[in-house]
């Protein structure tokens, strides 16, 4: 496989974090087990390209740094080294940070996968940083939402992070896959001939977000238990605090002025140095008011150290023990966590136990062989998705002239499969039919709606399109309101409409079908027996009629724009009783919390009798029974030809068994009637 890593942070010039560290780990790994990689880096120098262990590196020099210009230039050049990749057949697949979004003007150009890692985006990290990160900001939180919106894959390290994402990107939800970080076990492990000194450390940037301020505080506590233990911070220090200050200085203004020399400011250093100050410090602390993964408590870990993590993050999952995470942001449980590990690492110097798990959890060979299949997936995945787009243009094109430029699948069913379509100009909803539906029935049903002023949402095809032995039906899109208003009024018109047809009831006899062929062993007798005896007593003669049904009116089905009701999917139309979409509406939109509603079930009644005094009460409860029936004995005919599983969790959302709770209920008030 031919991978593409692009972000600015490669070491060992542009080692600013752990991207950084999780490039080069992937990077390097990837090609170790035959993978052809390329890296595409920022350099401060000047344009190079070379090779490095395997790793094939373009680094990108820009000017005037952390100016709007810059950005955009160096999205520019990451643009045009992906187009000479992509022109000449290097690559199958890109990945890129959330952070930047540095692929972003590559986009309309792309014709690979694309896989996005989730570090922590710009969104997330301005609500741990009080730092409004400059002219770029609205730009940079645009890109990464196009970004992420674009892509075929999402990862990412942890569920802090997941959970983290999902609530501030929507869209998300259920798309982020979990897969860690790997460690790198040949730069970080215990060195027993390195003497501990009597300190604790912190690795990271110096800012707000990583808890410096917090640890701050804390160490008053502990110094004045322990006036000469030393603390050594390892990392670059920044303005991203509060004051909009040094960090340094802000964390000497916190720790009391009799304390000052027991801390240690080392800055930044090659990350080949900094397991030789692990291995020689007590503990760790890394207190981070938000961290997805951070690479250094994998480090600090492979290095047997103890350490104090935080509760808000992803370190909760990579260490695995609650004892050493402190409540985020409160520096007194900081201190005490702190002291406690102190205390375990004057008796036991290594931590083994982490030591084992970095080795068995976050092995780069395993965490980059599962990447792997995730890329390939991916790959046909996006391959699939072309023939659905060269598929879908056919499909159209002789109504809609614009070409496709994002198809987005929506809820389907049983029957059919939605996709949303996005042309220049316009959008539209197609439906592609997996059975072959009576069109003419539907169009029947659109004609007797449009005589009767009941609003719809008709194809813009006059006829459903054949390709490819499929049938396909394109709709226009209608932006849907957010308060929706369907009172009884507009039930009533819906059923009272004239909708009377020369032809055979099919719902009965759809029915007796179902009755006659239901062979189920793994499914209480009982119940079966319940519902075929009660459909078998019904007078099925009175409940026959030759009235074109939508079959299917509900919440979901009744789309409002403009603060207007239209009706859609026309899937279900049949023949039958002229009562049957009354109870559709009842069982679908009249029943809540496995109740129903007898408040509604009496008043659309009453409704509907005014128009026509040809029904009495025991009418509407017969129609309820019927329509139940043929909702159980259709699940159990489906079952026992193994359609569907009634047991699976999807059936369990609409559970035969709250179908049978009502027909009972209804059975039993029908009783009063007779």
């Amino acid at each position: 496989m031919r991978i593409c890593l692009v972000h600015e942070e490669y070491p060992e010039e542009t080692n600013f974090g752990g991207i950084a560290t999780y490039q080069k780990n992937v990077a390097e790994e990837l090609v170790k087990q035959g993978h052809q990689v390329y890296v595409i880096c920022r350099s401060l120098t000047q344009d190079k390209t070379y090779q490095e262990n395997g790793v094939n590196i373009f680094r990108i020099y820009v000017s005037h740094p952390n100016s709007v210009k810059f950005y955009i230039e160096y999205r520019q050049k990451v643009a045009t080294i992906l187009r000479k990749l992509q022109a000449n057949n290097q690559i199958d697949l890109i990945e890129t940070p959330d952070w930047g979004a540095e692929t972003i003007f590559f986009e309309k150009d792309r014709q690979v996968p694309l896989v996005v890692r989730l570090h922590t985006p710009l969104k997330i990290w301005l609500k741990y940083n009080k730092n409004n990160f400059g002219k770029i900001k609205n730009k940079m939180l645009n890109w990464e939402k196009t970004m992420l919106k674009k892509a075929d894959l999402v990862t990412c390290c942890s569920n802090a992070l997941k959970n983290k994402i999902e609530t501030n990107f929507k869209f998300l939800k259920d798309k982020i896959i979990v897969t860690p970080n790997p460690a790198n076990l040949k730069m970080f492990y215990p060195n027993k001939n390195i003497l501990k000194e009597d300190k604790i450390i912190y690795v990271g940037s110096l800012e707000q977000r990583k808890g410096v301020c917090i640890l701050a505080q804390a160490l008053n506590i502990i110094f004045k238990e322990y006036p000469n233990l030393k603390v050594q911070f390892i990392g670059k220090d920044t303005k991203r605090n509060y004051k909009n200050i040094s960090t340094i200085k802000l964390i000497q203004e916190i720790v009391a002025t009799k304390y000052q020399a027991n801390l240690e400011f080392i800055g930044q250093i090659p990350n080949y140095e900094l397991n030789d100050y692990l291995n020689s410090a007590l503990v760790g602390v890394f207190p981070s008011l938000f961290d997805n993964f951070p690479y250094v408590v994998l480090e600090a870990m492979a290095s047997g150290l103890q350490i104090v993590g935080s509760k808000n993050s992803g370190m909760v999952e990579m260490l695995d023990d609650p004892r050493v995470i402190y409540e985020t942001g409160n520096y007194k449980d900081l201190a005490k966590k702190i002291l406690a590990q102190y205390h375990l690492a004057i008796k036991e110097n290594y931590n083994y136990r982490n030591i084992k798990r970095v080795n068995e959890l976050y092995n780069p060979k395993n965490v980059c062989y599962n990447l792997i299949e995730l890329y390939q997936r991916t790959i046909i995945n996006y391959a699939k998705k072309e023939v659905l787009l060269n598929d879908f243009q056919n499909v159209i094109k002789d109504y809609i002239k614009e070409p496709i430029i994002k198809i987005q699948p929506e809820k389907s069913g049983l029957a059919n499969l939605v996709y949303r379509l996005y042309t220049k100009s316009n959008i539209y909803i197609l439906k592609k039919y997996k059975y072959q539906y009576n069109f003419d029935l539907i169009d029947k049903l659109y004609n007797i709606y449009e005589k009767n002023n009941i609003a719809f949402i008709r194809p813009i095809n006059s006829q459903p399109i054949s390709y490819k032995y499929t049938y396909y039906n394109i709709f226009p899109y209608y932006k849907k309101d957010k308060k929706r208003i369907i009172d009884l009024d507009y039930l009533q018109k819906i059923i009272n409409a004239q909708r009377q047809v020369n032809l055979e009831d099919a719902i009965v006899n759809k029915c007796d079908y179902y009755y006659n062929n239901i062979n189920i062993d793994n499914i209480n007798k009982e119940d079966i027996q319940y519902v075929k005896e009660i459909f078998k007593n019904l007078n099925k003669e009175e409940l026959k009629g030759n009235y074109l049904n939508h079959g299917d009116i509900q919440k979901s089905n009744i789309l409002t724009s403009n603060k207007k009701n239209y009706l859609i999917d026309f899937d279900e139309v049949n023949v039958g009783h002229y009562l049957y979409d009354y109870a559709v509406i009842i069982i679908k939109m009249g029943t809540r919390n496995n109740k129903i509603d007898y408040v509604m079930l009496n008043n659309l009644k009453e409704l509907i009798k005014k128009d026509n005094m040809t029904f009495n009460d025991l009418d509407f409860y017969n129609i309820i029974i019927l329509y139940l029936c043929k909702i159980l004995l259709e699940k159990y005919y489906l079952h026992s030809i193994k359609k569907i599983n009634l047991f699976s969790k999807k059936q369990q959302k609409d559970s035969y068994q709250k179908y049978l709770k009502f027909l009972k209920e209804i059975e039993n008030y029908r009783g009063e009637y007779e």
